[in-house]
């Protein structure tokens, strides 16, 4: 398979319950129930967390959390419709690299751990740029709109998905803006057809 049917899927947000899994942590280690406060990407700002209680949660969370990360339900649909289509996945996620392994766990098969690249926990978006310049990708799926702007004029379709959160920069011209995941294997046929990639 060459490299122009290469896809890559952000993790967290978009295959992972990062969320859910992450609240749940907090109010174990905070012994508390955690409502959500605001639409802040911040998980601090959305929860009304101190900076000591986000370090409690993160500590705890990078301890042995990262393993059993929920997939959403559309997972695997996600990543087959892909694959029907030709297109090899990748993952680009930002944690360290440390956690690679507990990344493929809780993938659980659905992306090959050879094909998850880690770029780090406070990697700037160029971080992950620059995997997708070097793995040829064709299109690029996250829920951070500064990792999808990044992308645009490196990868052909560049496409974000809109979670609703607040405090980010907003998308740029030329970004594709979805607020239903499986509406992104449509806009990959649709790019594979238009270049005469389609398998």
């Amino acid at each position: 398979m060459n490299a122009s049917s290469v896809v890559a899927l952000d993790v967290d947000g978009v295959l992972g319950d990062f969320e859910t899994h992450w609240r749940e942590c907090a109010e174990e280690v905070l012994c508390r129930s955690m409502p959500k406060v605001n639409e802040q990407h911040s998980m601090g700002l959305r929860y009304g967390l101190s900076n000591k209680e986000m370090d409690a949660v993160w500590r705890v969370f990078h301890e042995d959390r990262w393993a059993d990360l929920p997939l959403y339900d559309h997972a695997s649909e996600l990543v087959l419709a892909l694959e029907d289509l030709g297109c090899m996945v990748w993952a680009v996620t930002s944690i360290d690299v440390q956690h690679r392994a507990a990344r493929a766990e809780s993938l659980a098969g659905l992306i090959p751990a050879g094909r998850i690249v880690c770029v780090g926990h406070a990697a700037p978006a160029s971080a992950k740029t620059d995997v997708l310049r070097d793995l040829g990708a064709v299109a690029f799926l996250d829920d951070h709109p500064a990792n999808a702007n990044a992308a645009l004029g490196l990868v052909s379709l560049p496409v974000l998905l809109d979670r609703g959160y607040h405090g980010l920069e907003a998308p740029e011209y030329g970004v594709t803006v979805i607020d239903d995941v499986m509406d992104f294997p449509v806009l990959v046929e649709q790019l594979l057809r238009r270049t005469g990639r389609a398998a």
